[in-house]
């Protein structure tokens, strides 16, 4: 190989280089690094012009005018409107105009690109914000009870005497877990979720085991949400069932789409069907109170009596398993009761004081729509038709139970029927419902991507999810959730049943680190100087000890019962999960520290070595290496080949042009094209250790995404591999392959 001859890359480095970073772990420090960086700048580089500043409504062009000699006229125009404008201190882009293609139709589709400042417009009033935030806890209603029953039910019909005891816990547990956060939302004002509260009192990895629960809790969330909402469809258009994965995973698109566009825009197309709910669950009540009332308990839709009985459970001791299984499933009316406390900053102001009415308000809506179907259903005599869903019968040793066969009926569609008969009611009801339950899964996309915001701005989850997109919304984590649910939702066939027994876990090991962390939150203030501060730390701290205890009793019941049945999913997940964070938490937190310099850091230090890869000597490869002689002193062109008589071509043209750039040929007998070039790179490090190696590529760029497979993809992979090559800078220099009429046009304008 021929030596590239230049005095200045022949110095021997004597003494090692002090480490020029920029940068310290004290920012003092980093900003005298680099002030002692712009004084070397300044003593290297040359006395330079006056700053030039772009004016973005002025553009300069050549007149066709001919003023004689074949000098054209250079003209100044203004144009109407420029995507730039400036302001003091420098330029603001503007609106982005209306685009075309796929870009147009995503902007028809999710709306003009929002600015930041319009963030706090975004912000939700409280009866938005409950049907954002409050439609999980509430459309639990809708099937809490119904799980609770399946349970008793499979069990033996004589069982479901126990609903209604059952009913009650839960009614209490709601209670106490909802005046929890309401302390929470007050103790964290700009938002408390499990994660946060978890993370600030009792360390960083409690914090991600409760934000791996919560994951894995909003992830179910909108799988058990549509499948339920898809089951009160098919409840009342039973030809529909064959359809049930096809209507789901639409419906998931659905709200990925519609969330995309903002939270605002969400809250207002989802607020009509929350409310729809809330009041049609009213009327079923009062018309099924009346009913009661007036024609009795008696109805065609009463559970049958020939169920399995419940003989032998006491002495097999299962009775007291079932029971606390059932329990646990009814939980279910739980999910999402924490969801306003970790969407606090979404709230007008005054946040925290909205967000606790709110959260009171949803509260008492869930106790009373909760009581009131599950008193009914127990009053008519009311429970689910036969199902296998929830595998209690191969724990009790039946070999068989009922299939869940069309028609098949949701416990709150029987009592619509009973209610209302099958009249307009009903089908509102039925409406309703479909509609609130496929909105409860929007808590999940208004609370997961904020979750991932959270982690990703500590360091444990991609920097990606910190991002806002055009519409002010978190669209990377929207997005991601919609495809891990769909994936969720499709694997298990949209059944409610197959994917209630993975949900609870998730939702009370939430809560009980939330609470457990709230209670060492008023231990600390216990011991605070101010007055105002102490102020209720006991009375705060027994009502978060009564609910981190009452939550750890539902996990663990959870936990046992379920486990065999898919929550073991969770228990792997969860610690998984854990590591994952971690492991991205290492790689942030020690980029910075392996983080060194590739090149100079000042301008007279930098010996720049171009090389230019050629295939041809045409106009492509010129300008690339035009390019580099201007860059760069020292320039040199590489030619690979197994042809000898391509490589004696390439010298025929070489010699003709006059050898301006020294010309390297490798012949590649093994017609390998990477590797020989990054050998050769390698010589030149080794010959030059101070030069600065810039590879100028030239590249073609297609005008059709499918040229691509016409052309070979020899910059592509050279690109790639460089890519990998430290202290190596790749200058790409492109040429546009364009259609022969726009080419001729062009051709025909520069043509003096």
């Amino acid at each position: 190989m021929r030596r590239l001859h230049s005095p200045r890359y022949v110095e021997e480095v004597t003494e090692p280089q002090p480490d020029q970073r920029p940068e310290g772990d004290d920012p003092a420090e980093a900003l005298r690094q680099l002030r002692d960086l712009g004084l070397r700048w300044q003593s290297q580089m040359p006395s330079s012009p006056t700053p030039w500043r772009v004016v973005p409504d002025v553009e300069v062009y050549e007149d066709e005018e001919d003023t004689g000699g074949g000098v054209g006229v250079l003209r100044v125009a203004r144009v109407q409107r420029s995507p730039l404008e400036r302001q003091e201190g420098g330029l603001r882009a503007s609106a982005q105009p209306a685009p075309h293609g796929f870009a147009g139709f995503r902007r028809l589709v999710l709306g003009e690109p929002l600015a930041t400042a319009r963030a706090v417009h975004e912000r939700l009033s409280k009866v938005k914000a409950m049907a954002i935030l409050s439609s999980d806890p509430l459309s639990s209603v809708a099937y809490a009870t119904e799980q609770t029953q399946f349970v008793l039910m499979l069990a033996g019909a004589s069982l479901l005497g126990f609903t209604v005891p059952i009913a009650a816990a839960i009614v209490l547990l709601l209670l106490i877990v909802g005046i929890s956060y309401r302390q929470t939302i007050k103790a964290y004002p700009s938002g408390g979720g499990s994660y946060i509260v978890a993370k600030d009192n009792l360390g960083p990895i409690a914090g991600l085991v409760a934000a791996a629960a919560l994951i894995t809790d909003y992830i179910l969330t909108v799988s058990v949400s549509v499948s339920a909402g898809v089951d009160a469809v098919t409840s009342a258009f039973p030809e529909l069932v064959p359809f049930t994965v096809l209507v789901g995973v639409s419906v998931i698109v659905l709200m990925v789409l519609v969330n995309l566009r903002g939270v605002r825009e969400a809250g207002t197309v989802f607020a009509a069907p929350t409310y729809i709910f809330i009041s049609a669950m009213f009327l079923l009540i009062i018309f099924g109170g009346i009913h009661l009332v007036t024609q009795g308990s008696h109805t065609v839709l009463a559970h049958e009596t020939n169920y399995p009985k419940a003989i032998g459970l006491e002495a097999n001791g299962l009775l007291l398993l079932v029971i606390l299984r059932a329990f646990s499933s009814g939980c279910t009316a739980l999910t999402g009761v924490e969801a306003i406390s970790n969407g606090v900053p979404i709230f007008k102001a005054p946040e925290w004081r909205n967000a606790r009415t709110t959260l009171t308000v949803m509260i008492a809506l869930a106790i009373m729509m909760f009581a009131g179907t599950t008193l009914l259903a127990h009053a008519f005599s009311i429970s689910p038709d036969s199902s296998c869903g929830t595998g209690l019968p191969g724990l009790l040793g039946q070999a068989d139970c009922a299939a869940k066969l069309p028609p098949y009926q949701t416990v709150l569609s029987k009592l619509g029927h009973v209610a209302f008969g099958s009249g307009v009611l009903y089908y509102y009801l039925q409406a309703g419902t479909a509609l609130v339950l496929i909105l409860a899964a929007n808590t999940s996309f208004a609370d997961f991507p904020r979750l991932l915001y959270l982690l990703a701005r500590d360091k444990y989850a991609p920097s990606q999810f910190v991002s806002v997109g055009d519409r002010l919304a978190f669209s990377n984590g929207i997005i991601t959730l919609g495809v891990l649910s769909g994936a969720l939702y499709w694997f298990f066939k949209g059944s409610t049943d197959a994917l209630i027994p993975l949900y609870t876990i998730g939702v009370f090991l939430a809560f009980t680190l939330s609470q457990a962390g709230m209670v060492e939150h008023w231990r600390r203030l216990s011991r605070s100087p101010d007055p105002a501060e102490r102020r209720g730390w006991r009375r705060s701290m027994a009502m978060n000890l009564t609910g981190a205890v009452m939550t750890t009793i539902v996990l663990l019941i959870a936990t046992g019962t379920k486990f065999v049945y898919g929550a073991w999913v969770v228990v792997v997940l969860v610690p998984v999960m854990v590591a994952i964070f971690l492991g991205i938490h290492r790689h942030y937190t020690g980029v910075g520290r392996r983080v060194r310099a590739e090149t100079p850091l000042t301008p007279g230090d930098v010996y720049p070595l171009a090389v230019v890869p050629v295939s041809d000597l045409s106009e492509p490869q010129m300008q690339a290496l035009a390019l580099a002689r201007r860059l760069a002193d020292e320039v040199v062109a590489v030619f690979i080949s197994d042809s000898r008589e391509k490589i004696a071509e390439l010298r025929e043209k070489w010699t003709a042009w006059g050898a301006v750039v020294p010309l390297e040929v490798i012949e590649s007998p093994y017609r390998s094209l990477v590797r020989p070039f990054m050998d050769y790179l390698n010589a030149v490090e080794a010959q030059h250790p101070q030069a600065t190696i810039m590879v100028v590529l030239p590249e073609l760029v297609y005008s059709r995404w499918w040229h691509q497979f016409l052309h070979n993809q020899n910059a592509a992979r050279l690109k790639l591999a460089l890519l990998f090559r430290p202290g190596t800078v790749v200058v790409n220099v492109p040429y546009h392959l364009r259609d022969d009429e726009l080419a001729a046009k062009r051709a025909a304008v520069s043509t003096p």
